[in-house]
């Protein structure tokens, strides 16, 4: 071979035999790593309407939840995390009482916005949905959509044992019996507004929004995980007037209607000056001047201060209200109440409350508190922020519908709406002065309407073609919202 030939290089042979099973071997690897990285812990499926309950065990909670919704929809089942902590059901209820009456439970909207609410005063909700980690549980109460920690409260399958959260139809008033502790049966119940004519009396409704009612829970339950109201009794939204009228309207109630509730109600003839009060006084009592001058000045709903106070101050004889003159609760806390506001007089905490708490805050669409100045629920209005009792707003409206007995409601038009789209509140310049989101509840006052909209109070004071709630409020200018 001549000295500069050049040698061929032996090729590489590669053992086909060995490499292809080692690409398989990765793969399953990087497979096996991938779950392995991503468990969430141990879930145990459970059936107890089986003898030996356990179906089976994942550490992922995304294959648990594909197993219990695989099993008859009518057993109860239920997924517990390794703590033993039931953290999703098939259909069931959400217990909140699980904490001391001082302290509130956090949740977030399906909007993404911060909730609370105080299981003392509320302790049964609908349960909704588990996210995908088994860590946050949706729920339904009082008229909001919420995620809460599974650790804030327990899952609870139904049982018709339960005295849970429910509606009834009195002579003539819608009856909410409200569950305050479901494990010990514990409820109250009270006449929230006048009773819509589509329920019966002698039947139980069920209903965790207020507006859509159901005579059966499991019907009920499905809808909601459904996201449907296909079976609900009623095809449209019940509102309750006294829950949802705004605090820009004027009372029509006559003079001295209000001593005449705190007698009728109470038996209160006389003025509280000292705590403890005498069973017959109040310090407000003769009040109605102040609630009156108020509503002028400011014009805010003199009746539905009066009733909020009766609400918050135990018909004005609290010591807070007595010793302090807040019938308001204002700065009230639950951890601390004792850090309640004082007052020079009533005549101050009124005010106080007409202008700083409604037409500053609650009343003024650009402030973080503002979600309708209607009294509410957890879904919508003042009771939103305003206060860590769920049913707070209709527990005020109950007291302003025994106040007023149908003259309100009569004199004051109010349209009440879950808006089908973004709804403007557009000022007679044509500029915008606040919105309504799609999918929010808006209740107005109706002072005119056309065949394209109405003509309607609006939520606060304009100056400048712009909100201005340090002007004065103008009753004569009005809103137009398209219909």
């Amino acid at each position: 071979m001549p000295n500069n030939a050049k040698r061929k290089k032996p090729r590489r042979h590669f053992n086909k035999k060995l490499y292809v099973p080692l690409g398989v071997l990765a793969a399953a690897l990087a497979v096996y790593l991938g779950f392995k990285c991503t468990e969430d812990g141990t879930f145990t499926v459970l059936n107890y309407s089986e003898e030996e309950p356990v179906v089976a065990t994942y550490k992922h909670f995304a294959f648990a939840k594909r197993k219990l919704e695989s099993l008859d929809a009518s057993s109860l089942s239920c997924i517990q995390n390794q703590n033993e902590k039931v953290v999703a059901l098939q259909s069931g209820l959400v217990n909140f009482h699980t904490k001391d009456v001082s302290e509130n439970t956090t949740y977030t909207t399906t909007d993404g916005e911060e909730g609370y609410l105080n299981g003392s005063y509320g302790s049964d909700a609908l349960y909704l949905d588990t996210n995908k980690n088994g860590t946050k549980v949706l729920f339904m109460m009082a008229g909001v959509k919420g995620w809460v920690d599974v650790d804030d409260i327990n899952l609870m399958f139904y049982d018709p044992a339960y005295d849970i959260s429910c509606y009834s139809r009195g002579a003539t008033a819608l009856v909410h019996q409200v569950c305050t502790d479901l494990l010990n049966n514990a409820s109250i119940a009270y006449n929230i507004g006048p009773a819509p004519d589509f329920l019966k009396e002698d039947t139980t409704y069920y209903s965790y929004d207020g507006h859509y009612f159901y005579p059966d829970f499991a019907t009920m339950s499905a809808d909601m995980q459904a996201g449907t109201y296909e079976h609900a009794l009623n095809k449209e939204p019940y509102f309750n007037f006294y829950q949802f009228v705004p605090h820009r309207s004027k009372t029509a109630l006559a003079d001295n209607a209000y001593d005449e509730y705190l007698y009728r109600i109470r038996g209160i003839d006389a003025l509280a000056s000292a705590y403890p009060c005498a069973d017959n006084e109040s310090v407000l009592y003769d009040s109605e001047p102040t609630f009156i001058q108020e509503q002028n000045d400011v014009f805010v709903n003199g009746s539905m201060m009066f009733s909020l106070a009766c609400n918050e101050s135990a018909y004005g004889q609290s010591q807070y209200a007595i010793e302090q003159h807040n019938v308001f609760g204002h700065g009230a806390f639950d951890e601390n109440p004792d850090l309640a506001t004082m007052y020079a007089d009533l005549k101050d905490c009124v005010h106080q409350h007409a202008y700083y708490f409604i037409q500053q805050a609650y009343a003024n669409p650009k402030d973080w508190r503002y979600h309708g100045s209607w009294f509410g629920d957890k879904g919508s209005g003042i009771n939103v922020q305003y206060a860590s009792d769920p049913y707070w707003g209709e527990k005020a409206a109950s007291m302003y519908y025994a106040l007023d007995q149908g003259t309100d409601r009569e004199a004051i038009q109010i349209h009440t709406v879950i808006c089908p789209q973004d709804l403007d509140v557009v000022l007679p310049d044509g500029t915008i002065a606040y919105t309504y989101k799609k999918g929010t509840v808006a209740s107005f006052v109706v002072v005119g309407e056309t065949d394209e909209d109405y003509e309607v109070m609006l939520e606060a004071p304009v100056q400048n073609g712009a909100i201005d709630v340090n002007a004065t409020y103008d009753p004569d200018i009005h809103g137009r919202i398209k219909k």
